[in-house]
C-alpha cells in the first residue's frame, strides 16, 4: 500500500460544498473537486475535476437529452455530508472524501474503499470500491469465461482475436458497463472512458474491486436497481436503445467466406428453395469486391450485380455485403481520391497520412470521428443500394491491421478536439457503425437500415446489431457463445448472435445440430464459416441433420411474431431479448450455479436449456420458482428443483412458465412470403395471464409516429 500512496494522487478532504439544482460540487484539497450530478432519482454521475488535467468529456456513448431536475436534500454533519434523492442517500465522508451509496431501506449498495477511493497517477485513473462477500459482477459486453466475472481482471481494448478461447481477453467489443448484485440487490456502473481500461473484480484480493483507464477523465455513473431490469432500463436511457429492426432480419441468414462467383450465390439460394429450408438473407464476403476495394464489384465474378440481386429478390432473399474500413492506396480508385481531397483519412501529427496493410494491401483509414467523414462515407452506400443490396456487415473495425494496431502517434479529428489513438481506438467500430446507419437512413429514409458490426462501444445499440466475431467449431465455444450473448444483452445490446456452427474448423454433425437448436430464439441467426472450409449449409451434413435443421429453422419462423414483440419491448425499455435466469430470480442462489449458466430466458415466459455437451441425449435443468410446462412432453413441473429431461438431437429442452401466452405464426420460406397469416396462441394458463402482441409494417419508421398495433 505504501507504493500506492507514494505514487497516486488521491482525492483528499472535502473543504466545502455547493449545490446547484441536481448537482453537488465537493471542493477538496489541492484544488481537486468532485461533481455529483443526479440525472434520475436512482442514477447519478461522479466526475473528478483536476487542475492539472483538462480533457473534454466523452460524448459518443451518451444520449443528448435534457434530464429532469431531481430534488435533493443536503444535510451537513460533522464528519459527513448527507445527500438524499427520492431513491438514494449518499453518505459522503469528508476526511478523506469517500462516497457510500445507501437505498431507502438502509442497505449499502456501494461504497468507496476506505483507504483509496478515487485517484490517479501518470499511468492511470482509478476507482476502488469495497467488495462484499457475496457480491457478483456481470456484463462488460462480449466477454469469455463465466457469466459472473468476479475473481478476474478484465481488459477493454477492441482486439481482433480469431483464435480466442474461453480464457481469452480482450476481444472485439469494449462495453465499460457492469451490473453488480449484492445480497440480491442490483446496481450498475457505467465508466465513461474510452481509453484502454481494466475492471478488477476481486482478482487476487477479497477487499476491493476497481475500474481504471490508462488516461482520460475519472467519470462514472452509478445506477440503482434493485432489479437487474431497472438497472438496464436506466443504463439504456443514458446510452440509447435499439430501433426496431427490419422484420426480415429476424429470419435465418446464410453466410460463408465467400460465396462467389454469382452462379454459386444463385445456386445456394435456389437450393434453399428447392429443399424447402426457410431463409431470408445471403451474405457476400470480401470476394465480391474488385481487389478488396470497398464499395466496388469484381466484374469477372459478378458481371451483373443488379441482375443477380433481382433474381435473389424474386426468390424472397435479401442480400448483405461486407464493408471493411481500409481504403486501398490507389490513385485511380474513386474512394481513395475523394478521401484524400476531403481530408477524410487518419494522419500523423505532422500531417502525413497513416497507411496500414489489410486485405487490399496498403490502405488509408477513414477518420470516423469527424462528422464530415461519416457523411462522406455514408454516400457510398447509394450505388450498392441502387443495385439491390439490403444490409451492411461492418468487419475489421477494431480497427484491425495486419500484425498490429494503429500506432499510438496517429491523431483523430474528434470533432476538432484532435484526440489520440489511445482515446479513439475503442470508439472506431461504434463510429463506423454510426456512419453506416446514418448514411443508409439518409439515402433511404422510409426503410430501416440493417447494420451488423464486429467491434463497438457503449451506445452502439442505437445503430447496429452485433455478432461475437470469429469463433471455432467446438462444443466449448457453443457454450461460451451462449454466455457471451447474455453478457451483451445485459450491456444494452439486444440484437446479437454468434456464427452458428463455428467460423473456424468443421463442426461435427452433432455439434452443428446442437448449435442450430441453441440459436432458434437467438435474435441474430446466421451460419458462417471460414474460407476453404467444408460446406456449412443446413444440407451439408446428410439427410438426418438436414431434416433436423429444417425443423429448427421452421420453428424460428413460427416464433418470429414473439421475437418481434420482444424487440418492441427492447426498443421501449432497453431489455434484452435473451435474459440470464437471475434477471427474474436475483435471490435464488441456484441460478448463479456454473452448471446452469447456459440456460436463459427468451422474454419473460420461455426458458431454454440448450444441450452443449456432445454425445449427450439428456439435459440436467434447473427450474426456478413457479410452475413449468415442458414444451416437448407437456409435463408440468414445480419449480425450485433440478430435473433430468430427454434431449435427443432433433429437439431441445424448452419450458413455458405458468401464465405464458405465446403468439406463433405460420411456417414460411421467408418473412413476408404469406400475407394475412393466422396466429396460433400457445398458452400455459394461470389464474391470470397477460401478454402484449406488437405489430407494425416491419420495414418503415412509421412506428415512431404511433403507427402500430398492440393487442
Amino acid at each position: 500500500m505504501s507504493y500506492l500512496y507514494s505514487q497516486y494522487h488521491f482525492i483528499g478532504n472535502v473543504i466545502q460544498h455547493k449545490q446547484e439544482n441536481s448537482k453537488i460540487f465537493l471542493y477538496c484539497e489541492k484544488d481537486h473537486s468532485v461533481e455529483i450530478h443526479f440525472l434520475l432519482p436512482g442514477m447519478f454521475r461522479v466526475l473528478v475535476h483536476r487542475p492539472d488535467f483538462a480533457e473534454p468529456l466523452l460524448e459518443y456513448a451518451i444520449m443528448e437529452k435534457e434530464w429532469a431536475k431531481v430534488p435533493l436534500e443536503v444535510q451537513e454533519q460533522e464528519k459527513y455530508l448527507v445527500v438524499s434523492s427520492p431513491s438514494l442517500t449518499l453518505m459522503i465522508q469528508k476526511s478523506p472524501c469517500r462516497i457510500k451509496v445507501i437505498d431507502k431501506q438502509g442497505f449499502v449498495l456501494q461504497e468507496d474503499d476506505p483507504g483509496m477511493g478515487m485517484g490517479w497517477d501518470a499511468k492511470e485513473v482509478r476507482v476502488w470500491k469495497s467488495i462484499a462477500e457475496d457480491e457478483k459482477f456481470f456484463g462488460l459486453g462480449e466477454k469469455t469465461g463465466n457469466l459472473n466475472k468476479r475473481g478476474k481482471e478484465w481488459v477493454l481494448w477492441n482486439t481482433d482475436d480469431p483464435n480466442h478461447n474461453n480464457n481469452s481477453d480482450p476481444l472485439y467489443q469494449s462495453i465499460p458497463f457492469f451490473v453488480g448484485i449484492r445480497s440480491g440487490k442490483a446496481y450498475g456502473v457505467y465508466f465513461n472512458n474510452s481509453y484502454r481500461s481494466k475492471f478488477n473484480f476481486g482478482a487476487g484480493n477479497i477487499r476491493y474491486y476497481s475500474f481504471s483507464a490508462v488516461a482520460g477523465n475519472l467519470d462514472y455513473f452509478f445506477i440503482q436497481g434493485p432489479q437487474v431490469s431497472k438497472v438496464v432500463e436506466s443504463y439504456t436511457e443514458l446510452t440509447g436503445r435499439t430501433p426496431m429492426p427490419p422484420k426480415w432480419s429476424l429470419g435465418y441468414q446464410q453466410c460463408r467466406w465467400s460465396y462467389f462467383p454469382d452462379a454459386k450465390v444463385l445456386r445456394i439460394a435456389q437450393t434453399f428453395r428447392e429443399r424447402k429450408i426457410p431463409a431470408d438473407v445471403i451474405y457476400l464476403d470480401i470476394h465480391y469486391m474488385d481487389g478488396y476495394r470497398v464499395f466496388t464489384w469484381d466484374k469477372e465474378r459478378f458481371s451483373d450485380p443488379k441482375g443477380l440481386l433481382k433474381k435473389l429478390q424474386d426468390m424472397g432473399f435479401k442480400t448483405v455485403v461486407i464493408i471493411d474500413p481500409g481504403v486501398k492506396v490507389d490513385s485511380d480508385y474513386k474512394v481513395a481520391k475523394e478521401g484524400l481531397e476531403g481530408n477524410h483519412f487518419v494522419r500523423y501529427p505532422d500531417g502525413e497520412l497513416y497507411i496500414g496493410e489489410v486485405w487490399p494491401g496498403r490502405c488509408y483509414f477513414p477518420d470516423f470521428s469527424q462528422k464530415s467523414t461519416r457523411e462522406w462515407w455514408g454516400k457510398y452506400f447509394k450505388d450498392l443500394m441502387d443495385v439491390g443490396i439490403n444490409g451492411f456487415w461492418n468487419d475489421m473495425n477494431e480497427p484491425a491491421v495486419w500484425g498490429r494496431e494503429f500506432p499510438e502517434e496517429v491523431i483523430f479529428h474528434d470533432e476538432g478536439k484532435k484526440s489520440s489513438q489511445k482515446k479513439m481506438h475503442n470508439l472506431y467500430g461504434l463510429l463506423m457503425a454510426k456512419a453506416c446507419y446514418e448514411g443508409v437512413k439518409e439515402l433511404q429514409p422510409q426503410k430501416r437500415p440493417f447494420v451488423i458490426t464486429r467491434a463497438g462501444f457503449s451506445g452502439e445499440q442505437r445503430y447496429t446489431s452485433v455478432w461475437t466475431g470469429d469463433n471455432q467449431a467446438t462444443a466449448e465455444q457453443l457454450a461460451m457463445g451462449i454466455r457471451m450473448l447474455q453478457g451483451l444483452g445485459l450491456s444494452g445490446i439486444p440484437f446479437i448472435g454468434t456464427d452458428v456452427g463455428g467460423f473456424g474448423g468443421t463442426p461435427t454433425h452433432e455439434l452443428f445440430a446442437r448449435w442450430m437448436a441453441a440459436s432458434v430464439f437467438v435474435p441474430f441467426f446466421r451460419t458462417h464459416t471460414h474460407y476453404g472450409s467444408s460446406d456449412q449449409e443446413p444440407w451439408s451434413f446428410g439427410e438426418n441433420i438436414e431434416e433436423i435443421s429444417r425443423s429448427f429453422i421452421e420453428m424460428r419462423y413460427r416464433v418470429i411474431p414473439y421475437l418481434y414483440s420482444l424487440f418492441w419491448e427492447s426498443h421501449q425499455t432497453g431489455y434484452p431479448i435473451i435474459r440470464p435466469m437471475f434477471w427474474y430470480h436475483q435471490e435464488d442462489r441456484m441460478v448463479y450455479n456454473h452448471e446452469h449458466q447456459e440456460q436463459f430466458y427468451v422474454g419473460s415466459h420461455i426458458l431454454l436449456a440448450p444441450v452443449v455437451q456432445m454425445s449427450q441425449d439428456y439435459k440436467r435443468v434447473y427450474l426456478p420458482e413457479g410452475k413449468w410446462l415442458d414444451y416437448n412432453t407437456h409435463k408440468v413441473y414445480e419449480g425450485g428443483q433440478t430435473i433430468f429431461v430427454d434431449a435427443p438431437l432433433h429437439t431441445f429442452p424448452m419450458f413455458l412458465k405458468e401464465g405464458a401466452i405465446l403468439p406463433f405464426g405460420e411456417t414460411m420460406q421467408y418473412v413476408g412470403e404469406k400475407q394475412n397469416t393466422r396466429l396460433q396462441l400457445e398458452i400455459f394458463p394461470s389464474s391470470r395471464s397477460e401478454y402484449r402482441f406488437y405489430e407494425d409494417d416491419g420495414e418503415s419508421f412509421e412506428y415512431e409516429k404511433g403507427v402500430y398495433s398492440i393487442t
